[in-house]
């Protein structure tokens, strides 16, 4: 059966799974147009990939600086923050893992909440720092997946030795944004318990109106990934940004980020025409394609601030592009979701096109 995600026995479950697609339908993995992983559909900045083959050549013989001084100036920059409170990590990824450990040795709680649906890093993470996972949903098809922050009103009320809140914003993979005046509030909240609130904002760049990142304190974490935004995926770089970083760096492995991936960083951060282009791109093909999307009968699009939409379907859907070439992520392991949703990226025009003349091939049973 060829599906559009695979599911580990640890729970973590993502997109981009090409390969195994291949081998199973008996393709290449360069067949596939792939729907399933979100980064930017122009690329990464050419001055980044300069950078990055730079660094290859003239400095993989000796490490790179253990602060990092020069990449976390120009993250900071970027994210106009200071440059002190600014933890330059492997990825996304690494900075929800060391913002669970720091939240783990918090003077309260054993317990942490993650507000479904929503990445299965955060359970990953949250496990791995020792805490116990509560899962609760708090968004649903009725608001358009919209956070109801009631959820986690009544779940902070009825738990008394929380330690950490997760909160996904934009959120993957419903695509919901939660303004930000109702992020702080909810910061504040969580603070009142005495837990920390971990936001993350993978997806921020392509809505920054809603970031957070200016108001980390001693109990508010906000971890960035550079690799969506930028389109770098293979070399993982984000940040977590947090009011005492050095507090939370011990526990993190030294050089945590290579020297390719940190000058590819630096010349990404300092593109100020890619970041307006792409915001320009994405918001226009984002309305295509959802657009598009409305207008297919027995599927339902809901709208996003990032760059994909999720879409519910009918059963097999996803397998049913698969075979004609297009992947897309199939959502079935999400809490609060299950068969029949899957998730696609905003890509270029033509791109888009082909998934919507995919999609109306499946649910019209036309010939591939």
């Amino acid at each position: 059966m060829v599906r559009g995600w695979i599911s580990s026995p640890d729970g973590r479950h993502h997109g981009a799974h090409y390969a195994e697609a291949a081998r199973t339908l008996g393709k290449h993995s360069d067949d596939f147009l792939d729907f399933s992983q979100n980064v930017n559909p122009l690329g990464p900045p050419e001055a980044a990939l300069v950078a990055g083959a730079e660094a290859l050549r003239g400095e993989v013989g000796r490490y790179p600086h253990l602060h990092y001084p020069e990449l976390r100036a120009a993250l900071a920059d970027y994210l106009e923050i200071p440059p002190e409170i600014v933890l330059p990590t492997n990825g996304g990824a690494e900075a929800l893992f060391v913002a669970a450990r720091a939240a783990a040795e918090g003077p309260v709680g054993s317990k942490a909440i993650i507000l479904e649906p929503t990445f299965s890093e955060y359970a990953a993470a949250a496990r791995a720092a020792g805490l116990e996972v509560v899962r609760v949903v708090a968004r649903s098809p009725k608001t358009g997946f919209c956070l109801d922050l009631a959820v986690l009103d009544e779940t902070l009320k009825g738990l008394h030795d929380v330690s950490v809140v997760f909160l996904c914003n934009p959120n993957n993979p419903t695509g919901d944004a939660v303004p930000r005046e109702e992020v702080l509030r909810a910061a504040k909240r969580v603070q009142e318990t005495g837990a920390v609130l971990v936001v993350d904002e993978a997806f921020a760049d392509f809505a920054p109106e809603a970031s957070v990142v200016s108001e980390t304190d001693d109990t508010l974490f906000v971890a960035r990934s550079f690799t969506k935004f930028f389109a770098v995926p293979g070399l993982r770089l984000g940040c977590l940004v947090a009011r005492d970083p050095e507090r939370i760096r011990v526990f993190q492995p030294s050089w945590s980020v290579n020297a390719v991936a940190a000058a590819a960083g630096i010349a990404a951060a300092r593109e100020p025409n890619f970041v307006k282009a792409t915001l320009a791109e994405v918001t226009l093909r984002r309305r295509e394609l959802l657009g598009a999307l409305e207008g297919l009968a027995r599927i339902t699009a809901y709208a996003g601030a990032a760059n994909f939409l999720l879409v519910q379907g009918p059963e097999g859907l996803s397998e049913g592009l698969a075979k004609r070439g297009v992947l897309v992520r199939g959502c079935e392991p999400f809490l609060g979701l299950g068969s029949g949703f899957f998730r696609v990226a905003v890509r270029r025009k033509e791109e888009n096109e082909r998934l919507v003349e995919a999609l109306h091939d499946v649910l019209f049973g036309e010939a591939s």
